[in-house]
């Protein structure tokens, strides 16, 4: 059997030692990169009279300085692509955009679909929404968590949780990642996959409690861990390996959502065994003590 709780305070430190570097890079950086669904541009659909690379369409529109760019192939002829822009103006964008595109393939007609504007008050509105809907996700998860067993299983659940997404918005920051509306919808997704795994060792904590009454809490702890372990890494795995495909083969449009889906199934695998148990049996000791002295 493996002692998981032995290296608890390893792993306690370095999950502080990566948040900490998370607030340095913040400030160093200057916060979040955010894509134009929250920082406002414009969303440009275009077709093509002849198939051409996309590689040549990214070069274009670097070489005119719009640096946070989208490109999202349609469909396999390549000829049809959204493109997004961040930080952008309206006024002469359409212009330009068509100067800069036609320099780089001459022979090839482009014809500009569509133009869909966000605007900067728009960005700020999603950013609070955002922020709005993942406190509402972790409080309902804490409510859940609570009632379906103790407070101190549900509060060991919301601290793993909100680990679990401090450390994404970490790596986030040192990869410097934009922050979009498929990374933010990853995020959410990262919690409830997190809860799902960290619930499957709480219940088995909860059935060997009443059937280990001889053992020690940190005991059935290990030993609930253990007893979960092969499905715990199965689940992970095939997770896993189901993204990386998003991530290898999903193109530009999926490598922020792939990414984020990542990092959210390893830390919440960690943060499963080594924050969610620890704070847990934490807090029961703590209660059990407090029973004693009174």
């Amino acid at each position: 059997m493996i002692d998981f709780l032995k290296y608890k305070s390893a792993c306690m430190f370095f999950s502080l030692a990566l948040i900490a570097s998370g607030l340095v890079a913040y400030f160093m950086q200057g916060g979040f990169k955010y894509a134009i669904d929250f920082a406002g541009g414009a969303e440009i659909n275009i077709s093509f009279e002849k198939s051409i690379d996309i590689g040549v369409l990214r070069n274009a529109i670097s070489s005119q300085g719009w640096q946070d760019s989208v490109i999202q192939s349609i469909g396999k002829d390549g000829k049809n692509f959204i493109v997004k822009l961040g930080g952008v103006t309206v006024e002469g964008l359409e212009d330009k955009f068509r100067m800069a595109v036609d320099a780089a393939t001459p022979g090839n007609t482009m014809t500009v679909t569509h133009i869909d504007w966000i605007g900067a008050e728009v960005g700020k509105d999603m950013k609070k929404n955002a922020i709005f809907a993942v406190l509402l996700s972790i409080l309902a998860i804490l409510l859940y968590v609570a009632i379906r067993s103790k407070f101190a299983y549900g509060v060991g659940a919301v601290v793993a949780l909100c680990h679990d997404m401090l450390a994404v918005l970490v790596c986030i920051l040192l990869f410097k990642e934009q922050i979009s509306l498929s990374v933010l919808a990853a995020i959410l997704a990262i919690l409830g996959y997190s809860i799902n795994d960290t619930i499957v060792i709480f219940s088995r904590i909860r059935d060997n409690v009443k059937k280990m009454k001889d053992h020690t809490l940190n005991d059935i702890v290990n030993i609930s861990i253990n007893q979960t372990l092969r499905r715990t890494l199965l689940t992970s795995f095939s997770t896993l390996l189901s993204v990386i495909a998003f991530y290898v083969l999903g193109g530009e449009s999926l490598r922020g959502f792939s990414f984020v889906m990542m990092l959210g199934i390893i830390f919440g695998t960690y943060s499963s065994i080594y924050i969610a148990s620890p704070v847990m049996i934490y807090l029961e000791q703590r209660a059990a003590h407090k029973k004693e002295v009174l």
